[in-house]
């Protein structure tokens, strides 16, 4: 495959997604519906920076908040303020303008029963399409870059009154902080000129697409003098690899499987790499994971994502699985912003110091030890099992084919050996005792490594920790850009190794410098689009896409033709390196077409979150069967799944109420048993379709509390609103009815319908108002329909027993142990899986000639524990010599909490 010249690669994608983009729409604000736009009364005190909250009227407060938790994926909340009112002419055309000059992200606060208005973060936002059209074209640039105080009054009336090409009338301004009400703007907003007047309201309206701080970063790229090793390698040109670095997982306070293992490896070493995360396998989990490990070795990492949710849950898994909440900036997070400034302020201040008993080396060297240790126990252990089968096997043939006194002179000499193996009882919970040691000295590992980091700053570096201090409490953006632009970056990554970043605010955040980080990690990457992901290709030396073609993909509405005319503009095509459909490609997609080694992709295949019946009919589906379900036990693997036929029809708007009004009757039922028991699920309520969901969300509202729905993460949405989430209980309300055929065929994409089906944990409640039967036999919905009644007998138990088995079975059962040969569990056959008091041990025999002789790897002891599932040898000649001494073992283990 050919290189591309890299203005090509960065125009082509910046063309596509400028043509691609949809700006804030603030031009007439007044045809928002009354719920989604709330004008503040009296004085407004947070823009004046009087308070750092404006007090709201509680009623239509606590109604926006509903709808802002329920919009929260596809709008944005904005405090907006100084509009400009009245009408117009454009381009020939009259238009009413009703829209704020500045705006900027807005958070809803509930304290007590009062509410409160806030600044997402620092620094106002200015309306520029308006300004543009106000300001003369050739001095507009300039002049914008001039605002220093754009929350001031006096700012936009000696600006407008100088400057505006339209007959403008800015002197009510000057009342602000005064506000004026609705009434008053729309009574303006009739008149032939325009005015400008102090008010300033919440708005809920629909998230952009795009930042135009991407476009100006790709513009800046285009003259950087090289490009990141990612960005080169995209665009085939990728150069030597840099000398192999073995990763220190066994520094971290974790157990990984092998594809854990393996994305760690990548992350370390490759320029780009990629990682398949099918729903439930831990792709959260194994990001925080390669973030702790780079941490470990001193390098910094900055992990993006299009949505901020999925950012929170890896900074939650960093501080509570890792220890590391101190040292990850979670940029464009109120709550995080204030921790962050107080967690500054005390190293600052001596407040916060970290003391530590033993420092990172010495904790480092007894890892080294135990490590070491763990190694040697496993080849003893190993080499002991091997023993154990040798003489099962000798014993067995003599018992069946050999003379007595040969048997008993074998058992006479080899007794005693043969009944050792109870010893490895001992040495194996020795084993994993000493596991879970290890994991605690790497969490102080980590802990002490991280506290002399940040000590290592504040001696040497000081300064640069009081400028970003300075930097995050600035009120006014251009003065915080001033700071950050002083600041060293690489320095500072001492005390914050690891950043994370929406992508949309990352031009914000962090300064377009080539290779800043070493890594760089996207998260849930089918849904960045390509370009607004180059910016942070250039931020980093290496980096690594995680995500799942299988799931929901980022929307474009690029056409196909344009597409194809950007292509031919910038002289590109497909078959050159890094060019691709930038309409149908997500940046999982072009890493994916231009890797070049199977080396550089992992495959998650642990799946943790679902019963085995709720992620049965995804697994054969969509990942043929090749998900290893860590729940999937006997006697655990029903009763999840269940099926409501209620008999609705879908009306003209596209909302089949019986549907909506069942849904919330079995709601209902579902937090009436939750409060009679004194327990808390989170439920969530999902409709393939718009109208269905907004109508389940208006439901909601009408028969729930806020604190109910608060308590109980009550929440209606489409797919796309519970990417990246997930409930202990779904319910799942289909909304059609048998005439509404051509309705069914969005459900064939198979990106909604997955994620649609994958999202709960412990129950799945479908409702459907429909004749599966009347479907084609290929449609989604109706083999999964379909497939709800034949789980119980998808279980796989292996046929072949032997007398081993059945002798230790028989034994089990006389003492009410149940017992399963051959079950599968977790991908790994089990030579008997045993059960009593709801626990699971299972029973690796060892020694009897046959298909069960061989001792698991110490690998599948691993993935049964991650299961849940003890395991322990049983040698057949521990057995045929002492077989009460195998039989009181396994009690006790069963007995044991």
């Amino acid at each position: 495959m050919q290189p591309t010249p890299i203005n090509a690669f960065l125009g082509y994608y910046g063309d596509c997604y400028r043509e691609d983009c949809v700006d804030l729409n603030l031009w007439n604000l007044s045809k928002l519906a009354k719920t989604d736009c709330l004008f503040i009364e009296g004085e407004d005190q947070l823009l004046t920076g009087f308070l750092p909250r404006q007090a709201l009227a509680p009623d239509e407060a606590e109604l926006m908040s509903q709808r802002v938790e329920r919009y929260q994926r596809e709008r944005v909340l904005l405090y907006v303020s100084h509009f400009v009112v009245g009408k117009v002419e454009d381009n020939g055309e009259r238009r009413t303008l009703f829209s704020p000059l500045v705006y900027s992200e807005a958070l809803l606060e509930q304290d007590s029963d009062e509410w409160f208005a806030s600044f997402k973060e620092a620094g106002l936002s200015l309306n520029e399409p308006l300004l543009r059209m106000l300001l003369p074209e050739e001095s507009a640039a300039g002049l914008l870059a001039s605002i220093t105080a754009p929350e001031s009054a006096a700012t936009w009336t000696a600006l407008l009154k100088k400057h505006s090409q339209h007959e403008l009338e800015a002197l009510e301004l000057l009342s602000f902080p005064r506000l004026v009400g609705l009434e008053q703007l729309k009574r303006k907003a009739r008149a032939n000129t325009l005015t400008v007047l102090p008010a300033s309201a919440l708005v809920l309206i629909e998230r952009p697409l795009s930042s135009r701080g991407i476009l100006h970063e790709l513009a800046s790229m285009e003259d950087a003098a090289e490009l990141s090793k990612p960005l080169l390698c995209l665009t085939g040109r990728a150069g030597p690899q840099s000398p192999k670095v073995t990763p220190k997982s066994r520094y971290l306070p974790c157990l990984l499987s092998h594809a854990q293992q393996q994305v760690l490896e990548i992350a370390a070493n490759q320029h780009l790499g990629l990682v398949v995360g099918p729903p439930g396998t831990g792709k959260s989990y194994t990001i925080a994971a390669v973030a702790a490990e780079h941490m470990a070795r001193g390098k910094s990492v900055l992990v993006v994502a299009n949505n901020e949710h999925a950012l929170d849950v890896i900074n939650d898994k960093l501080k509570a699985q890792f220890g590391l909440g101190d040292i990850c900036l979670r940029a464009g997070q109120k709550a995080f912003l204030k921790q962050l400034k107080d967690y500054i302020d005390g190293l600052l201040s001596g407040m916060v110091q970290h003391e530590h008993e033993c420092s990172a080396s010495e904790l480092e060297s007894q890892l080294e030890s135990i490590n070491r240790t763990l190694e040697k126990d496993e080849r003893s252990l190993l080499k002991r099992l091997g023993q154990a089968i040798r003489r099962g096997q000798r014993l067995q043939r003599l018992e069946s084919s050999g003379p007595a006194w040969l048997k008993a002179l074998y058992l006479a000499l080899f007794g005693q050996s043969m009944a050792r193996l109870q010893r490895e009882w001992q040495v194996l919970e020795e084993y994993n005792n000493k596991l879970v040691s290890k994991e605690s000295l790497a969490a102080a590992f980590l802990l002490a490594a991280k506290s002399e980091q940040v000590q290592k700053l504040l001696d040497n570096d000081r300064s640069h920790l009081n400028t970003f201090n300075k930097a995050i409490r600035s009120r006014s953006s251009q003065r915080q850009f001033e700071l950050f632009a002083n600041l060293d970056y690489q320095v500072l990554q001492q005390a914050f190794p690891v950043w994370l970043v929406s992508l949309n605010t990352l031009h914000r955040v962090l300064p377009l410098q080539r290779e800043l980080f070493d890594l760089v990690i996207f998260d849930e990457a089918t849904q960045s689009n390509i370009t607004s992901a180059l910016p942070a290709l250039f931020r980093a030396r290496r980096a690594l896409v995680v995500g799942d073609g299988k799931q929901l993909r980022h929307i474009s509405f690029l056409s196909r033709a344009k597409e194809q005319e950007l292509q031919s503009l910038h002289s590109v095509t497909p078959a050159m390196a890094g060019i691709t459909s930038y309409r149908n490609a997500s940046i999982l997609d072009l890493f994916s077409d231009e890797l070049v080694s199977q080396q550089e992709v992992a495959f998650l295949d642990e799946h943790f979150r679902s019963a085995p019946e709720l992620i049965h009919f995804s697994n054969q589906t969509f990942y043929q069967g090749k998900l290893r379900v860590m729940q999937h036990k006997p006697c655990t693997s029903s009763g999840h799944l269940h099926l409501h036929s209620v008999g609705g029809e879908r009306d003209a708007k596209g909302v089949n109420q019986i549907e909506v009004n069942a849904v919330i009757c079995k709601l209902s039922e579902l937090i009436e048993d939750c409060e009679s028991r004194d327990v808390v699920k989170s439920i969530g309520l999902l409709s393939p379709f718009r109208a269905q969901a907004d109508a389940l969300n208006d439901a909601i509202g009408e028969q729930f509390s806020p604190s109910q729905q608060l308590k109980y993460q009550l929440r209606a949405a489409t797919p796309f609103g519970f990417q990246g989430e997930e409930r202990d209980i779904m319910l799942l309300s289909f909304g059609l009815d048998n005439s509404a055929k051509r309705a069914a065929v969005y459900l064939n994409r198979e990106d909604v319908f997955n994620v649609a089906i994958t999202r709960a944990r412990e129950q799945q409640h479908l409702f459907i108002s429909f004749d599966a039967a009347l479907l084609p036999a290929t449609a989604l919905i109706r083999r999964y329909l379909d497939s709800v009644s034949d789980f119980a007998a998808s279980h796989s138990q292996n046929e072949l027993v032997d007398e081993f088995q059945l002798a230790v079975v028989d034994a089990l059962r006389e003492r009410g142990v149940e017992t399963w040969t051959g079950y599968e569990v977790a991908g790994t056959e089990i030579d008997i899986l045993c059960r009593q008091h709801g626990r699971y041990l299972a029973l690796d025999l060892i020694g009897y000639p046959g298909p069960w002789e061989q001792f698991f790897e110490l690998n599948s002891y691993s993935i049964l524990r991650r299961a849940g599932v003890q395991v322990i040898p049983i040698g057949y000649g521990l057995w045929r010599t002492r077989p009460q001494v195998c039989i009181d073992r396994i009690l006790t283990l069963l007995q044991t909490p």
